[in-house]
């Protein structure tokens, strides 16, 4: 599911081009396609319990192996051979011919909570999936497997245009920086033949997700000698020094077109309450649409933090003996890109199959191929749900089909187009 969003949506869908449009209508009769969809509408209680096992394995952002294997086993069990990458991703080829493009399709695997034993994920009486990561992202992973089944049966036109690489990936979330990402992206095999780059993520279909919302992360950690709360009252504190700083940088006159925000996210520091802390810690969050108004709201923290040490060394009886800002995640902005047929696809796909969509911004996978100008959409796969990031977090399967459905019309779409 997107980690955030902009407050102010892309927009409303466009215009649609005619390239895209005739090829729709022509290939939602198509014999593939139409077997894909039964698939998805005869074989619901199939994937929710598929969804329920997914979500059984934990998989916590840098410990996503198990539930890498877990999968491994059920695209075998479907009839497709995947390893898993050097950066921990599984990735499943569909290979027509070695000398086409591939399109991806992604999840992410990793979850911000886990579950501490299969029994905190249950289906409820009234049909939720309920517990860690069901919608955030068991959903976007479960879709992978249900389109594993249906591909698994062979090209859904014919003459396919280009090969399909579903693509399990690590570290979308929090401190992850979507390492699975930026290897798929760079160092994989793989990186230099997608043409095109679809994240699932998350349940809704209201979103074409066409702009990457930037971030990044910094530790602020500061370091003194510490000691006794009265013998050593008037050596510099650290955690005085950061306290200045978080008020000054809730003081930071903020970009506001682009919007750019700034978070204090976390705050640590101390031992005891009779003693004066050795060290303390703060972690930021700073976000825009805009690399140059990141890069602005960087260096308004960097004068805060210098000038919350000075002012606590000037009023000690010695000197912080360190302090430092460390970069611990960045997720690269993307401007919506001037073409980008992924999503000229998906519009005409939703103008046919009457789901009402909005362009928008927001931070996903996505953010590493639109930062590189490449065509990449991020959308849910179907369904309802809420709570992400939450023990409560919950998952409706209601609708689900339609949003696989959507995802498999576009790539017979994709295919049947010369790339």
């Amino acid at each position: 599911m997107p980690e955030s969003r902009d407050a102010g949506s892309v927009g409303a869908v466009g215009p649609l081009t005619d390239d895209w449009r005739p090829a729709v209508r022509r290939l939602s009769d198509n014999a593939a396609v139409l077997r894909g969809s039964r698939f998805f509408l005869d074989q619901r209680q199939w994937i929710d319990e598929r969804h329920l096992e997914i979500c059984r394995v934990p998989a916590p952002t840098f410990r996503e192996t198990q539930r890498a294997e877990f999968l491994k086993d059920l695209f075998e069990d479907v009839g497709l051979e995947s390893r898993i990458d050097d950066a921990g991703n599984l990735v499943a080829p569909i290979v027509y011919d070695d000398r086409l493009p591939f399109v991806a399709v992604s999840a992410h695997l990793d979850t911000t909570l886990a579950p501490r034993r299969p029994e905190d994920v249950y289906f409820d009486s009234d049909g939720s999936l309920r517990g860690p990561g069901v919608t955030d992202n068991g959903a976007g992973l479960v879709a992978l497997v249900a389109l594993a089944r249906v591909l698994a049966s062979g090209p859904l036109v014919d003459a396919p245009k280009r090969n399909i690489l579903l693509v399990a990936n690590v570290a979308e979330e929090g401190e992850g920086n979507l390492h699975g990402m930026k290897y798929l992206c760079g160092a994989s095999p793989y990186a230099d033949r997608i043409a095109e780059f679809l994240v699932v993520d998350g349940a809704s279909t209201a979103h074409l997700t066409v702009e990457a919302l930037g971030s990044r992360r910094f530790e602020i950690a500061l370091e003194g000698r510490g000691g006794h709360s009265w013998n050593d009252f008037g050596c510099a504190n650290p955690v005085h020094a950061l306290s200045r700083a978080v008020a000054l940088l809730a003081d930071i006159e903020l970009p506001r077109s682009p919007r750019a925000t700034l978070t204090v996210a976390v705050i640590e520091g101390g031992s005891g309450v009779n003693s004066i802390a050795s060290s303390a810690r703060a972690k930021v969050d700073i976000r825009s649409r805009s690399a140059a108004g990141i890069d602005q709201v960087v260096q308004a923290m960097e004068d805060a933090v210098r000038l919350a040490v000075e002012r606590e060394n000037r009023r000690s009886t010695d000197r912080l003996r360190s302090y430092r800002i460390r970069e611990i995640g960045h997720r690269p902005a993307g401007p919506r890109l001037p073409q980008n047929s992924l999503a000229d696809a998906l519009q005409a796909v939703d103008a046919h199959l009457g789901i009402r969509s909005r362009l928008d911004c927001a931070s996903t996978d996505a953010n590493v191929p639109l930062a590189a100008r490449r065509p990449a959409v991020a959308v849910g796969s179907g369904g309802r749900g809420g709570d992400a990031h939450a023990p409560t977090e919950w998952y409706h399967p209601e609708g689900r089909h339609l949003g696989l459905q959507r995802i498999l019309l576009t790539l017979a779409a994709l295919q049947d187009a010369s790339p």
